[in-house]
């Protein structure tokens, strides 16, 4: 597309007239007008302060690097780097996943949905492998020329999609990525920079608070759309705290004396019980519920406590025993039935929620589990489940 059409697209998904546009760039209406109209073109000058206005690159603005990508691909890709990364040894199967995602990058050089996943496989990779980390062995020994190289290819490709791929979904999630990657490795700075890039809930000013209003004002006044808006942003705000639960349960089984990880965990545990109250909150607890008690059934482990353990772990199986049960129920009459009563990432969560699928995910937490604690303890955890 043109200078002008690309100016106008942009002005108008920002949803401001030529004139808000003309009081930003200190212009006149009629010079936007013009470069809108190809009758003129913006001095050099004006390039960076228009881009910045309209909140995207200068590659953007005149139309570079905006190849679309194919999604069902990168879905089918993205699905089976998971089943890799969740298969066998945790540290060997971050790197399977990682690898099988950089050949396929190759293959795919304008899939910018795999590069992201490739991205986030690193970053995930990258706990395993600082030999330094007092958490883990390392997965390259000494040899770190390929991480290395692993490490360049992810910033290399992330900058692609935070430049090119016109999607701040994938942006955010290559930014997210890059914070953990640059913690793990101990390039601080680097980090900071990217995470100062993510949108935070410390303003307050959240898009979710405004949305439900406008979806009620932009339908046929049903207050249907309006309870569907409120309901995603409950699992959307409950999913943010369920991960920080996550995230601290995992720092502190590592840090941490036990009874620490044993207040902090159940405390969590206990806050999403409250959220899985309501139905349409379960899916988006349930994975979140599952690492938390992993984590504090490891911080048992390692405290030597297998009798703990086995209890936590038992009492975990019941919880997912009765979650199996009701995405049965729930699913039954169907996919549009369930999208429309919990939204389409339920109906993802709960579908594949079967008793195969998580007994493959049970056996994966039981090698996590070995891997950090003490080959007696586990025996005997074992013994007892």
């Amino acid at each position: 597309m043109s200078l002008g059409n690309n100016i106008k697209r942009y002005r108008r998904s920002l949803g401001i007239t030529q004139e808000e546009l003309a009081g930003i760039l200190c212009i006149t209406s009629q010079a936007v007008s013009r470069w809108e109209s190809e009758a003129g073109m913006p001095d050099i000058t004006q390039i960076v302060p228009l881009a910045k206005a309209l909140n995207v690159s200068t590659d953007a603005l005149f139309g570079l690097g905006e190849e679309s990508y194919d999604r069902d691909l990168a879905e089918r890709v993205i699905f089976e780097a998971n089943t890799l990364r969740d298969t066998g040894d945790p540290a060997e199967g971050a790197l399977a996943a990682a690898e099988y995602l950089d050949s396929q990058c190759e293959e795919n050089i304008f899939n910018y949905g795999i590069m992201c996943r490739y991205v986030q496989a690193v970053a995930h990779m990258s706990r395993f492998v600082n030999s330094n980390n007092v958490y883990y062995s390392g997965l390259f020994g000494d040899d770190q020329k390929k991480w290395r190289h692993m490490v360049k290819s992810a910033e290399n490709r992330a900058m692609q999609v935070i430049r090119y791929s016109g999607e701040k979904d994938l942006a955010d999630s290559c930014h997210y990525a890059l914070g953990w990657l640059y913690w793990h490795i101990g390039e601080y700075d680097k980090g900071r920079a990217h995470i100062g890039e993510l949108p935070s809930i410390k303003s307050n000013m959240l898009q979710e608070t405004l949305l439900p209003y406008y979806v009620y004002a932009g339908s046929d006044k049903s207050m249907e759309g309006w309870k569907a808006q409120v309901r995603d942003n409950y699992q959307n705000f409950i999913r943010a705290i369920n991960k920080q639960i996550v995230y601290s349960a995992e720092s502190m089984m590592w840090t941490c004396p036990v009874a620490e990880v044993e207040e902090c965990c159940l405390w969590g545990l206990k806050i999403m019980d409250s959220f899985m109250e309501n139905p349409k909150m379960k899916a988006y607890c349930q994975g979140f519920y599952r690492d938390t008690s992993k984590f504090l059934i490891a911080a048992y482990l390692r405290s030597g406590d297998a009798s703990k353990a086995a209890a936590e772990w038992k009492r975990l199986g019941s919880v997912i025993e009765e979650y199996v049960g009701f995405c049965a129920k729930t699913c039954a009459p169907g996919k549009d039935q369930v999208i429309r009563d919990f939204g389409e990432h339920a109906w993802d969560n709960m579908s594949k929620y079967k008793e195969d699928w998580i007994g493959g995910k049970k056996e994966f937490m039981l090698g996590q589990l070995k891997s950090w604690s003490d080959g007696k303890v586990f025996a005997e955890f074992e013994s007892l489940i």
